[in-house]
């Protein structure tokens, strides 16, 4: 597989800040150029049954990054490449009225870097994470019920590029549920992150971003059926 990418005007000409670090544009940027190659199966061993895996090998050339050039300032640039091999895999069971389904995915990155940017040579690529996963189960006890629940997993990773800070792994929870009430209405309920688990989506000393808390919504759903 062998595509291009694109410069966006957003990375050639907008510079932004997230206190307390800058980041600068640059109109100078090289394209991006995606080399890859991947391989996969789906297997259905049995009836309801399934599973599949994906080996993956990309080579991203002149990768745009968030590159530090001094203390809490960063400026757009290319580095040489980021390479990105790993593997994904997925499965689901279905049991009458209970499905079961999963998915993880192990990604290893590193940067490949020359020049002014060679402190970057074989660090990993900034907000990566090695690992990721999720599990969910749905039970479907008669027609209009719903209920489900959802794990997610996230590894650790760096988040800037110097891996000068870390972000720490995350597990959450979510639920689903959908009650009828008559033919033509339902009751519905969703709630992320059921044990208000604290992500740190952004790092820079003391300085943090938390993720989505404990949020619950109700309301009713109606259909003309």
């Amino acid at each position: 597989m062998h595509c291009h990418g694109n410069s966006t005007l957003n990375e050639l000409y907008r510079p932004f800040t997230v206190f307390p670090v800058a980041t600068r544009a640059n109109a100078a940027l090289d394209v991006e150029k995606l080399r890859g190659v991947e391989a996969g199966f789906d297997l259905r061993p049995a009836n309801g049954i399934s599973f599949g895996a994906t080996l993956f090998y990309n080579r991203l050339n002149d990768a745009i990054a968030n590159i530090t050039i001094g203390p809490n300032l960063r400026q757009r640039g290319n580095v040489d490449a980021v390479v990105a091999k790993g593997v994904e895999l997925s499965g689901e069971a279905v049991f009458g009225d209970v499905a079961l389904s999963g998915s993880y995915a192990y990604s290893d990155s590193k940067v490949r870097a020359s020049g002014s940017a060679s402190a970057l040579n074989g660090l990993s690529p900034a907000q990566s994470p090695r690992h990721a996963a999720n599990a969910n189960v749905r039970w479907t006890p008669n027609a209009g019920a719903i209920f489900s629940a959802t794990a997610r997993y996230i590894g650790a990773q760096f988040e800037d590029d110097l891996e000068s800070n870390i972000l720490s792994s995350a597990l959450t929870f979510d639920g689903f549920a959908q009650v009828p009430i008559t033919r033509q209405i339902a009751l519905t309920a969703r709630v992320e992150n059921i044990f208000n688990e604290a992500v740190v989506t952004r790092k820079v000393d003391s300085s943090i971003d938390l993720g989505t808390p404990r949020i619950l919504w109700i309301g009713l759903k109606f259909t003309t059926e």
